[in-house]
């Protein structure tokens, strides 16, 4: 049972700045890693706002994806822009909408779809999500999934430790949950069928779903996650 997966963690001595402390000396190694391997363009992620995330009173929401794309050779920082964005920009707004219907389902609130309501808590929401991409270099605009293999196999004690770091209540992986399990290793655990779309790392709940960029139409991926989340709420137990 999952219990109160979502419960408060513990302040940092101070204020909330550990995290982001942490992950910031985590990107500068493993960037220099890359610089030494020939890599170019590395791309930061991690906790969009740490004040917004350890405050909230909903589940804490990491994405995982596959990787993100830049011309810039020097890279840039992924959560910094999207928290100083006056409003997210196409797939981010998506994500908004997910994570809304993920927050509402274990928040009791099973409320219809209204798209101008969900727009309204774009910004709010994309401050209280964590992304974490397997791929920080060289990034492409399409996949390709051997190669992401290799970034996870290569990279996978510094995304291990990226995820340990954010402490998220959920993940949910961008059709990539093969790779999470790559990271992971035996500490993931579900029930490894081919339509199985749910799984537990400790006590973080791993939702296997569809990339962010897929073009099914807000309103279904917002039910669809909805239901899912009930179906976890069923299968490991309710956090209230």
């Amino acid at each position: 049972m999952l219990g109160h997966f979502w419960s408060q963690r513990p302040e940092v001595e101070g204020g909330y700045m550990g995290k982001e402390a942490d992950i910031k000396i985590l990107m500068e190694a493993w960037e220099e890693k890359h610089r030494n391997k020939g890599y170019k363009r590395f791309i930061r992620d991690g906790i969009v706002c740490e004040e917004e995330w350890e405050k909230q009173q909903t589940p804490k929401v990491c994405f995982f994806l596959k990787e993100a794309y830049t011309s810039n050779e020097n890279g840039y920082n992924l959560v910094e822009n999207l928290h100083d964005c006056e409003q997210p920009w196409t797939m981010w707004r998506k994500i908004a909408i997910w994570t809304q219907a993920i927050h509402n389902a274990f928040g009791q609130n099973m409320c219809e779809y209204d798209e101008e309501v969900l727009r309204s808590h774009e910004k709010e929401i994309i401050d209280r999500i964590a992304v974490v991409n397997v791929k920080k270099s060289n990034g492409e605009n399409s996949s390709n999934y051997e190669d992401l293999k290799k970034y996870a196999i290569e990279d996978q004690a510094e995304i291990k430790r990226e995820l340990e770091i954010i402490r998220p209540d959920i993940i949910v992986c961008g059709n990539n949950c093969s790779l999470l399990k790559i990271v992971l290793g035996d500490d993931f655990h579900n029930e490894d069928t081919w339509d199985n779309m749910l799984g537990l790392w400790k006590d973080t709940l791993v939702i296997d779903y569809y990339h962010p960029a897929v073009h099914y139409p807000n309103r279904v991926n917002y039910y669809a996650l909805m239901s899912i989340c009930d179906v976890a709420k069923r299968k490991y137990g309710t956090p209230f």
